[in-house]
Parts: C-alpha cells; structure tokens; sequence
C-alpha cells in the first residue's frame, strides 16, 4: 500500500485551501470574461501505476499487467478543499444580481460539460444517531438566467469521486462515480436547471468482471473516469477498460452497452501514468501524461481521439489546431488560433510547483521544455483583450509617447 501523502499546513496549523480551476491565471482571466469557454473543460486527472509481478509471484521476466491507483496529489481531489477561483464578469456570473453564491458551497467537487459541482454542510440540528452534519451538492451554470440548484441529499457511506452529466440538453443525467464496485455508480435525472424537481440518487453495482483484470479471482469493473458525450457516459475502469453508459429504455437504471475490446494504456512502457479525458472540437480525448521512474517527472505525452463506431483509442501524432492545457486538477482543451496561442502543444502543470509548467510540442518532434506560467499565453490579452478600458488606455499611453517622444 502507498504512503499516505502529507496534507498541507498552514502556518496557523489549519488545512491550507488550494485554488480550482489549476490554469495559468491569464487563461483563468479569459475564462471570467468568456464563461462559454468552461465547456471545453475537463475533469482533472488519474495517476494509475503498474503493479509488479515480482512481488506477487516472483516472474521478473513477464511484465506487469495489473494497474492501481497511485496515491499522489492529482488523485485525491475528493480529499482536498479546492476553492472556486473564478470571478466571472458581471452578466456570466454563477450567482443571481445582487444574490452571492452562498459561502459553504464556493469548494469545488467536480465539473462536468460546463456544469460546477460544489460541495456544503446544510447548518442544521443533528439528528439522534447522527455523528456529522449532511453534506450536500449543488450543481451551477458559468451562465443562463436560472444558474444553480441542489442534487439530492447523498449517503455518507458511499465515497463521492467523479461527478458526470451526460449532456447539457433538458433530459440529462448525471453519474457519480465511486471508485469501488459495490455501488459502482450512483446517478439521478436532471429536469432542466432551476429550482424545479430532481429525482433522488439511484445506486448500481456493476456485475460485469474486468476483462483486463489478471487476478483469478472475479473481479468486478470499479470505475476512476468518465467523460459524458452525446447523451452517453464513456468511463474507464482502472483496469483501463472503456464502458458505455447508458439509460436503459426498459427501466429506470443505467445500463452497460457496450465495452471496448482494448485497454486505455499508454503505448510506452512506463511505471506511473496519468491519464485525462476531455472533449476537443466534437472529439473526445484521452491523454496520457507518462512517467518511467518518478510520478513526478513526465517523460513522454501520448494523445488518443475516441473512434465511436468502434470504440477503439487511435493514436494521434499532431492534434492540430488545438492547445491542451492540463493541470492536477482540471484540463481544458482550447482553440489555438481562437487565443493566439501555440497550436499543436500540450501544457501541463508540476505536480510539485503550480507555478512551474511544461509544454509537449508535436511540431517540434515531441519535445518537453519547462515554461513559466506567466508567459505561456502572452499573445492573449493583445489579440482578445476582453476589457475595453485597458485596451483604451493602451492606447492613450501609445499616443502620448508618440507626442512627447
């Protein structure tokens, strides 16, 4: 079992607060100023590593085939306070005119095709046998006139990983995932945003074994990712197995359609991986962060596009026009030309120093440089400067030093 990871204290002794999304602060800039730029964000990553087989049946020549989580910062976002960092401008903000989002709900939990999920503590009495306050979850809108309302109470017991909405339209549902196989899922039916009826959560095992798991024993699908698409949820096991989705027409649950017939692993021989799902101009986006040694330290970036027909992870050598951001807890995909940023670039944040990213450029035959976050989007706030009265000040200044120049 791996260590646990020490928490952060600050220097009054209480738990330090960390920052969503986790983005270079001039694209978080942006954002505030375009809200619909959230729906190109995804959630944050998993770090999965290999178990050797030397330990179990002391084979050191077969290679390892078994995955578990690794238990690294980037994958204990459900133990980490991640406080919303975004301020939008006035007319895209999450909150009613004049009505601020109420204080328990501002930590982050999870987002999912342009929707926040926070977390709260209703204050309330506590009831005989009780030993904790209920927690609670909203789920809010960057836009839209009716922006947040609350999901239904949650069980305790059951661990809360990765909330999915399956689509933004008036009949979407959304999925959280548990990590465990018993219940594997738990989800409920969105009637539409606002204030209006939402029905309880609904909890499923999964009773389909891992086709990729090497153990003799039967062991069951336990679920670490999704993405929702087109109305589906696509998640991956930990074992890497790709599993659609769906609402079965014949019932009220969610049902498994459909499995992919390979594993999501990078094609690289590696100790640790840490893989994101994100949606990118109508596709859907798998990418892989790879480490031989130290989870630490990335040494090669592999992209994958979603063939749906198939289900089947193709291995893309140039993502073209797009620039990939990924942080240890949040990603988003981007239009380069849009920003005027680098195309064809993946930028990922060091799990050790936020302030400290790393670019993976295709063009340049895959090499991995280290870059500040100041300037990794300099072009932006002079191709599509969102306010105009900098952008006249610029101006004025530019004007004087011609005249007195």
């Amino acid at each position: 079992m791996a260590p646990k990871p020490k928490e952060k204290i600050s220097n009054n002794g209480e738990k330090a607060t960390e920052l969503w999304p986790d983005l270079p602060q001039q694209l978080i800039k942006m954002i505030s100023w375009q809200s619909t730029l959230m729906q190109n964000i995804g959630d944050g990553g998993v770090t999965k590593s290999w178990i050797s087989l030397s330990k179990q049946c002391n084979q050191t020549s077969k290679p390892p085939i078994w995955l578990q989580l690794h238990d690294d910062h980037g994958n204990n976002v459900h133990d980490t306070n991640f406080k919303i960092n975004i301020k939008f401008h006035q007319g895209e903000c999450i909150w009613y005119p004049r009505r601020r989002w109420p204080e328990p709900w501002k930590y982050y939990e999870g987002f999912s095709d342009g929707a926040i999920v926070a977390k709260g503590v209703r204050s309330r009495i506590l009831a005989e046998g009780e030993s904790s306050p209920t927690v609670y979850y909203r789920i809010c809108y960057p836009y839209g006139c009716q922006s947040f309302y609350s999901l239904p109470p949650w069980d305790p017991m059951v661990p809360f990983r990765h909330p999915v909405v399956s689509s933004c339209s008036e009949k979407s549902v959304m999925m959280v995932l548990t990590g465990i196989t018993h219940p594997a899922f738990a989800f409920c039916r969105l009637r539409g945003r606002g204030y209006r009826e939402i029905y309880a959560w609904t909890k499923q095992d999964c009773t389909i074994p891992d086709p990729h798991c090497s153990s003799e024993k039967q062991n069951f699908m336990r679920f670490t990712n999704a993405i929702g698409y087109q109305g589906k949820f696509f998640a991956l096991s930990l074992q890497g197995t790709l599993a659609v989705i769906e609402p079965d027409v014949d019932s009220s649950h969610l049902k498994i359609t459909a499995l992919g017939p390979k594993r999501a692993v990078p094609c690289v021989q590696s100790r640790y991986f840490k893989e994101y799902l994100v949606e990118s101009d109508g596709d859907v986006l798998l990418v892989f962060l790879v480490s031989r040694k130290s989870a630490n330290i990335v040494d090669d970036v592999e992209v994958f596009k979603l063939d749906i027909g198939k289900l089947l992870w193709v291995k893309m050598e140039r993502i073209g026009d797009r620039t990939l951001f990924l942080g240890t807890n949040c990603c988003i995909s981007i239009r380069a030309s849009k920003l005027g940023c680098k195309s064809d670039c993946v930028y990922f944040s060091n799990n050790n120093s936020v302030e400290d990213w790393w670019v993976y450029d295709f063009e340049a035959a895959g090499s991995i440089s280290s870059c500040s976050s100041d300037g990794i989007l300099p072009q932006i706030c002079r191709v599509l400067d969102p306010n105009p009265t900098n952008r006249r000040r610029r101006n004025r200044n530019r004007l004087a030093s011609r005249v007195f120049s």
